[in-house]
């Protein structure tokens, strides 16, 4: 066997090495461990965690946490998720806390690999009976970004 072969088969199998590392990385990120958040709007106050679990195409965003009102100041609240897409952007809310108490709160949403680089949620604070965002609203100004 030559030496010119042998090393352009060495060459080829370190390709293919690289080439299959390089689709590990881009369908199965690392994971981190879950991030604490909280943040306060009127009279509520929310925390919680969120941690990314990567799958094929993208990640889930894994946020879990709760809503506490102590004392109501007769607004509702709820976290409200904005994921940008290539195109158009959607929301969605979690379910409202109007008067006091606790609300527990958990959204998966998928985040794919292209356009979503600015997922952002918030605490959201509204009158009883406001209807809710169109599914293409961003964040509004009664929302604080958490």
């Amino acid at each position: 066997m030559s030496r010119k072969w042998s090393s352009g088969r060495a060459a080829a199998a370190g390709l293919t090495v690289l080439v299959s590392a390089a689709a590990v990385a881009v369908s199965s990120p690392a994971q981190a461990a879950p991030a604490t958040w909280s943040t306060a709007n009127g009279a509520a106050t929310a925390t919680g965690t969120i941690e990314y679990r990567g799958v094929p195409g993208g990640r889930y965003a894994d946020i879990v946490g709760a809503i506490s009102v102590g004392k109501s100041d007769g607004q509702c609240y709820y976290l409200r998720y904005y994921v940008p897409a290539d195109l158009l952007g959607r929301g969605f809310n979690s379910a409202r806390l109007c008067g006091e108490g606790d609300l527990p709160v958990e959204a998966h949403p998928f985040l794919s690999l292209f356009g979503t680089f600015g997922f952002r949620f918030g605490l959201c604070r509204v009158a009883p009976g406001t209807a809710d965002e169109s599914l293409f609203a961003d964040l509004g100004a009664h929302c604080v970004k958490i």
